[in-house]
């Protein structure tokens, strides 16, 4: 089978929108890794017998720079804890209940914006780039099978490959970036889960790399990690020993702290995040679309988790903001991640963007912005 080819799928009940998008995605696809890249291009690279969710093959992107530093940037994409949300992968068009992204075909578009990009306004846009697309359920940190029952109750199987398609994209930009002077492990959404779980497996892989910047974007959640890490993901023990608590970013990266406390650490999220609130009203109490209650539930379990974060780790970095989410005006929520798009140079705390705060930070300077946003009692 050709890497390119996938399920078909009936489009003619796609919104126009959806229709056109998809269509400009398959026209500027990139170019696959050569064995000599180029600078500054983009390509994708397909590792072979990695698998997406679906059983699709699964890539990621690369990008060689001027520099001899390297981003590792993780995508999001939802979740799936269960045989129910197995069930109800997210597609385009589609209505009710969608927990993940189970096929890559749109990770392309990343590579072209925000701090993943190699436009003039990016910090890094001369670093080089491993891009680490999500297609499993897994926050990237799966190896297992988890067979299912989809909704018209055919058995089906889950393919939580997250771990081995990270890995194997990690092998890949070692081969190119051997001896980086400086690491930028980083993401957004489920991305933002896997820079907590995996940035020490990174230093791991980079031992004689000793810059490394961990930079979360948009991430908490309460739920039985452990369980789901070991059970459902058959995530490597190393990693699920680690969450012993409800909330996975807390324990990952104080573990990370921990265990290397060189690793510059950065933490953003918006005050009352639409799609965070979203998943955690769900786990809470089955409920799919959040309300303003819920959004101030989010809040005070936001500023339980920074002061938390900030008495671990007292040099971590911290971007607060709060810019309304135009879908959930009624219940006041705010928007989802920053740097994974152009969001990334045009929203600004305290004078500085969320870009220039990454620079800052992956350069050691550790600021706190936005604290006073939030409605919970810091006691800072």
């Amino acid at each position: 089978m050709a890497k390119r080819e996938t399920h078909k799928e009936d489009k003619s009940n796609w919104p126009l929108f959806n229709r056109l998008l998809y269509s400009y995605i398959e026209l500027t696809r990139f170019d696959e890794l050569p064995e000599n890249p180029k600078i500054g291009k983009n390509y994708e690279y397909w590792p072979e017998g990695c698998l997406c969710a679906n059983g699709n093959p699964y890539h990621g992107c690369i990008r060689l720079g001027s520099k001899n530093k390297l981003i590792i940037g993780f995508s999001g994409g939802g979740v799936s804890v269960n045989e129910y949300t197995a069930a109800r992968p997210q597609r385009i068009g589609g209505k009710g209940e969608m927990f993940y992204s189970d096929d890559v075909r749109f990770a392309d578009i990343v590579p072209k914006v925000g701090t993943f990009g190699n436009g003039k306004k990016n910090p890094f846009k001369e670093w080089n780039l491993l891009f680490v697309p999500y297609a499993t359920g897994d926050f990237h940190c799966g190896t297992g099978d988890f067979n299912y029952k989809d909704v018209d109750g055919k058995k089906a199987v889950l393919y939580h490959h997250g771990y081995k398609n990270y890995r194997a994209l990690l092998k890949k930009i070692k081969e190119l970036v051997p001896e980086p002077e400086q690491i930028l492990v980083t993401g957004f959404s489920a991305g933002a889960f896997a820079t907590a779980l995996l940035a020490s497996d990174i230093a791991e892989y980079f031992p004689d790399c000793h810059n490394i910047t961990a930079c979360v974007d948009s991430a908490i959640m309460h739920y039985d990690w452990h369980k789901v890490s070991r059970d459902v993901w058959k995530t490597p023990d190393k990693i699920s020993e680690r969450l012993t608590g409800t909330e996975i970013v807390s324990d990952s990266l104080i573990a990370l702290h921990k265990s290397h406390p060189e690793i510059k650490i950065m933490f953003c999220c918006s005050k009352r995040d639409a799609a965070l609130t979203q998943m955690d009203m769900f786990f809470e109490d089955g409920r799919w679309i959040p309300d303003k209650a819920a959004g101030l539930s989010f809040e005070r379990k936001l500023s339980t988790m920074i002061k938390n974060l900030i008495e671990a780790i007292p040099d971590i970095s911290i971007f607060i903001f709060d810019t309304p989410d135009k879908h959930n005006k009624a219940a006041e929520l705010t928007v989802h991640c920053l740097c994974g798009s152009n969001g990334a140079f045009s929203t600004y705390v305290d004078g500085v963007s969320c870009a220039e705060w990454m620079r800052r930070g992956v350069d050691g300077e550790v600021m706190k912005l936005g604290l006073n946003k939030l409605n919970g009692d810091l006691n800072l």
